[in-house]
């Protein structure tokens, strides 16, 4: 039973009453019919724009999308969006229609070509509701009877086929809105629908980049983003091709149970639903077929990887036009996804300092994800390792705990002014030493401690910077690696 807000009702009821037929239209059926409560309401009418301005003379209306044959009306709070019947929409023109029907076949899929009003009931001329209350709710796209020509036994013979194309030669992005609906609701795609849309996967190439990207986050920001991304990689490919080398790749690892593609999707649905968190995992491992190598022993190593993935994600995040920002904070996360982080308090800290606490804490969310994505095991060991550093990040941070030498309580000018120290270069190895102890004692960090440790162990203070310098030097030699060739910028 579909129950309408007051506020729909009465716009409902003003258009009737005024001589026009009124319906509720579109994804706020499809919701009511499974059992939702939408917040968004679309009605369709076949008055015209300015029957349509005259029936709501009294309430408040926006105009800004009147070009595209929509006026929003605002009834107790509530803000309704009331269209003439369109045959399609191109931009910012609309070309309208004559009857309802014609209006709903523009919908592109059957669920979403539903109409209602009390005084009818529901109006479905495509069968949208079965595609709804079925055992599995189907995405099924709206087709048209067409007529063509077949040799049959040498002979051309004209026969009628349901043809699904229209759907989306005329609206590209509708192959992912397709896949989007699988994302954030468990929907199936219809096989014969899943059929055409491989079929008219080319149209991705005309698309309009905002559109592909809008869907695109949409499916990652899902609730069911994982299984959508594995099961549909069919068609995603075509749309992010670099994604079609990772697609049943045996990493050949005994970290990973499951095929790159795999390990993907199931990272993006392991992630904190944040976008720049699931678009770095949708693009962290896209370079590990390019960089992929096999030892003597028969296991897959990925060196590299993190830097081809990025320079992969880049030209998709250019390609679909992501904004500056966005793209730079995936960037920098794609190119450390898999950095070392420390369980030793004291070295964490220090991490803290190299990368910030806010880019540091958003990387461990993005390990977090790609380590529960790796094995069977919903919480490997590497993970609970990965939650204790964000637990301690998070611990460090809201104590104001000290990670940076610019929070010691005392300052290089002060050593210089009580004539603790005879030159820069000295209190620079000061406060190197002091920083040294606080990072180990925390609570040490504190002014008249700090300035009596300056004043009466100065030379047991150098002990301890040589002993700091020369602990950093072995621990270089022996994690020697290249210079980080990426570098975020920062703002």
């Amino acid at each position: 039973m579909i129950i309408l807000p007051d506020q729909v009702t009465e716009a409902l009821n003003r258009l009737e009453s005024a001589g026009f037929d009124a319906f509720v239209v579109g994804p706020c059926v499809r919701e009511m019919i499974i059992g939702n409560s939408p917040q968004d309401f679309d009605i369709v009418t076949n008055a015209a724009l300015n029957d349509i301005l005259f029936a709501f003379r009294e309430y408040r209306l926006s105009e800004e999308g009147i070009s595209r044959g929509e006026i929003l009306v605002t009834i107790l709070g509530m803000v309704i969006q009331i269209s003439p019947y369109r045959r399609e929409v191109v931009g910012n023109r609309a070309m309208y229609a004559e009857d309802l029907e014609t209006d709903l076949s523009r919908r592109g899929f059957t669920m979403n070509a539903i109409a209602y009003s009390p005084k009818t009931g529901l109006i479905d001329p495509y069968d949208g509701k079965s595609a709804l209350t079925g055992e599995i709710k189907q995405v099924v796209a709206i087709g048209e009877n067409v007529t063509v020509n077949v040799n049959i036994g040498g002979k051309p013979t004209a026969e009628t086929v349901y043809d699904m194309s229209r759907s989306f030669t005329i609206q590209p992005s509708r192959l992912l809105e397709a896949i989007r609906y699988c994302a954030e609701d468990e929907y199936e795609i219809e096989e014969k629908t899943r059929e055409c849309m491989r079929a008219n996967a080319s149209c991705f190439e005309y698309a309009d980049a905002d559109s592909l990207r809008t869907e695109l986050q949409r499916i990652v920001m899902g609730k069911f983003a994982a299984r959508a991304l594995e099961k549909n990689a069919d068609i995603l490919k075509y749309v992010l091709p670099e994604i079609e080398p990772c697609i049943g790749l045996d990493q050949r690892s005994c970290h990973h149970n499951f095929d790159v593609w795999t390990h993907i999707s199931k990272s993006v649905g392991f992630a904190l639903p944040e976008p720049e968190i699931r678009f770095t995992m949708l693009f962290h491992d896209l370079g590990k077929p390019d960089c992929m190598y096999i030892d003597s022993k028969g296991q897959g190593h990925f060196k590299g990887h993190g830097e081809r993935s990025r320079l992969l994600a880049e030209g998709i995040m250019r390609r679909l036009e992501f904004p500056k920002e966005l793209m730079s904070e995936v960037s920098w996360l794609v190119y450390h996804h898999d950095v070392d982080i420390p369980e030793e308090r004291k070295e964490l800290k220090l991490l803290i300092r190299d990368l910030g606490a806010s880019d540091l804490k958003k990387l461990l969310h993005c390990e977090i994800a790609d380590s529960r994505a790796k094995l069977e095991d919903s919480e490997p060991e590497q993970t609970v390792k990965l939650r204790a550093s964000l637990a301690a990040l998070n611990e460090i941070m809201e104590t104001g705990e000290c990670y940076d030498i610019s929070q010691l309580a005392i300052t290089k000018q002060e050593l210089i002014e009580r004539r603790l120290v005879r030159s820069d270069e000295e209190a620079d190895r000061l406060m190197n030493a002091l920083f040294d102890v606080v990072l180990d004692k925390p609570s040490f960090n504190n002014r008249l401690m700090l300035l009596d440790m300056a004043e009466t162990s100065k030379s047991k203070l150098e002990q301890l910077e040589e002993a700091r310098r020369k602990a950093l030097s072995e621990k270089a030699h022996k994690n020697r690696r290249n210079e980080p060739v990426f570098k975020k910028e920062k703002r």
